[in-house]
Protein backbone atom coordinates (compact mmCIF):
# COMPACT_ATOMS: atom_id res chain seq x y z
CA UNK A 1 0.00 0.00 0.00
CA UNK A 2 1.31 3.41 -0.90
CA UNK A 3 0.48 6.58 0.95
CA UNK A 4 0.61 10.12 -0.37
CA UNK A 5 2.40 12.64 1.83
CA UNK A 6 2.84 16.39 1.49
CA UNK A 7 6.14 18.05 2.27
CA UNK A 8 7.87 21.41 1.85
CA UNK A 9 11.29 21.74 0.26
CA UNK A 10 13.61 24.67 -0.29
CA UNK A 11 13.71 26.20 -3.77
CA UNK A 12 17.31 25.01 -4.13
CA UNK A 13 16.38 21.40 -3.36
CA UNK A 14 13.44 21.48 -5.77
CA UNK A 15 15.73 22.80 -8.52
CA UNK A 16 18.15 19.91 -7.92
CA UNK A 17 15.35 17.35 -8.06
CA UNK A 18 13.94 18.95 -11.21
CA UNK A 19 17.39 18.90 -12.79
CA UNK A 20 17.76 15.18 -12.06
CA UNK A 21 14.34 14.57 -13.62
CA UNK A 22 15.06 16.70 -16.69
CA UNK A 23 18.34 14.82 -17.25
CA UNK A 24 16.40 11.56 -17.33
CA UNK A 25 17.62 10.07 -14.05
CA UNK A 26 14.03 9.84 -12.83
CA UNK A 27 10.60 9.86 -14.52
CA UNK A 28 9.11 12.39 -12.11
CA UNK A 29 9.71 14.41 -8.95
CA UNK A 30 7.76 11.81 -7.04
CA UNK A 31 9.96 8.97 -8.26
CA UNK A 32 13.12 10.99 -7.59
CA UNK A 33 12.16 11.75 -3.99
CA UNK A 34 10.99 8.18 -3.35
CA UNK A 35 14.26 6.69 -4.65
CA UNK A 36 16.43 9.23 -2.82
CA UNK A 37 14.63 8.58 0.48
CA UNK A 38 14.71 4.79 0.03
CA UNK A 39 18.46 4.85 -0.68
CA UNK A 40 19.15 7.12 2.31
CA UNK A 41 17.22 4.84 4.63
CA UNK A 42 19.09 1.77 3.32
CA UNK A 43 22.40 3.53 3.94
CA UNK A 44 21.47 4.48 7.51
CA UNK A 45 20.14 1.39 9.34
CA UNK A 46 21.15 2.96 12.64
CA UNK A 47 18.08 5.20 12.38
CA UNK A 48 15.90 2.23 13.27
CA UNK A 49 17.70 0.85 16.31
CA UNK A 50 15.37 0.21 19.22
CA UNK A 51 15.98 0.58 22.96
CA UNK A 52 17.04 -3.06 23.31
CA UNK A 53 19.81 -2.48 20.80
CA UNK A 54 21.00 0.56 22.73
CA UNK A 55 21.41 -1.70 25.79
CA UNK A 56 23.44 -4.13 23.69
CA UNK A 57 25.57 -1.28 22.42
CA UNK A 58 26.23 -0.20 26.00
CA UNK A 59 27.59 -3.70 26.65
CA UNK A 60 29.62 -3.69 23.43
CA UNK A 61 32.97 -2.86 25.07
CA UNK A 62 32.81 -6.21 26.90
CA UNK A 63 31.93 -8.21 23.81
CA UNK A 64 34.60 -9.97 21.80
CA UNK A 65 34.97 -8.76 18.21
CA UNK A 66 33.39 -11.97 16.91
CA UNK A 67 30.36 -11.55 19.18
CA UNK A 68 29.89 -7.94 18.11
CA UNK A 69 30.09 -8.93 14.44
CA UNK A 70 27.50 -11.69 14.97
CA UNK A 71 25.07 -9.26 16.59
CA UNK A 72 25.81 -6.64 13.95
CA UNK A 73 25.23 -9.02 11.05
CA UNK A 74 21.77 -9.83 12.42
CA UNK A 75 20.91 -6.18 13.06
CA UNK A 76 22.29 -4.80 9.82
CA UNK A 77 21.42 -7.65 7.44
CA UNK A 78 24.94 -8.95 6.93
CA UNK A 79 26.73 -5.61 6.76
CA UNK A 80 29.94 -5.58 8.80
CA UNK A 81 29.90 -3.49 11.99
CA UNK A 82 33.48 -2.44 11.22
CA UNK A 83 32.36 -1.19 7.79
CA UNK A 84 29.48 0.81 9.28
CA UNK A 85 31.79 2.40 11.86
CA UNK A 86 34.43 3.18 9.23
CA UNK A 87 31.79 4.88 7.07
CA UNK A 88 30.59 6.92 10.06
CA UNK A 89 27.17 5.25 10.31
CA UNK A 90 27.79 3.91 13.82
CA UNK A 91 29.70 5.43 16.67
CA UNK A 92 30.77 4.50 20.17
CA UNK A 93 28.15 4.83 22.90
CA UNK A 94 29.52 6.17 26.19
Amino acid sequence: MEEIITSRFSEELVKKVDQAVSRGHFKSRSEALRVIIEEYLKEHPELFLGDGVQELMAKAPVLRDEELEQIGSKLFKGISVAKLVAEGHLFAVN
